[in-house]
């Protein structure tokens, strides 16, 4: 998998592990531990359709970096020119990750790669939640009467 499919693919797993955990909430059925190894196997269209998508919005909202994978490598030379309030690797899984969970709002982002990067590379916002799945994986419980 190239650098470019590597960071979608990243963030669609993102986009799907919230939404899934979130209808896994709605139906009164919350996952525990880790989400990602609860997840199914194949990843809901949707989130790989959110992930197309925010990738091309990176792309618009960062002209001057070019396309994802450029955006990406300057993410690369900021971080490795100062490393020191990273608290994540930057790798393309990482960088995917973590651009997702910024555009849908979760309260980590770029950050986790230090300061640098999150200033300046501009993540648009993504609206993406348990509605947007294109199916149901949980059956809700049936009410009592």
């Amino acid at each position: 998998m190239n650098t470019t499919d590597q960071i979608k693919h990243s963030m669609a797993l993102a986009f799907f592990a919230c939404a899934y955990a979130d209808q896994a909430d709605e139906c009164e059925q919350p996952l525990r531990g880790e989400i990602m190894d609860q997840l199914p196997d194949t990843i809901d269209p949707a989130a790989i359709h959110a992930a197309e998508t925010l990738a091309i919005d990176m792309e618009r909202a960062n002209p001057e970096l070019g396309n994802i994978r450029a955006i990406y490598r300057h993410a690369c030379t900021l971080y490795n020119a100062d490393p020191c309030d990273a608290d994540r690797e930057l790798d393309p899984d990482n960088s995917g990750h973590y651009c997702a969970m910024q555009a849908m709002g979760t309260g980590v982002g770029l950050e986790s790669f230090g300061t640098a990067v999150r200033e300046v590379i501009t993540v648009p916002y993504v609206e993406f939640g348990s509605y947007s799945l294109e199916r149901d994986y949980f059956t809700a419980p049936e009410d009592d009467q």
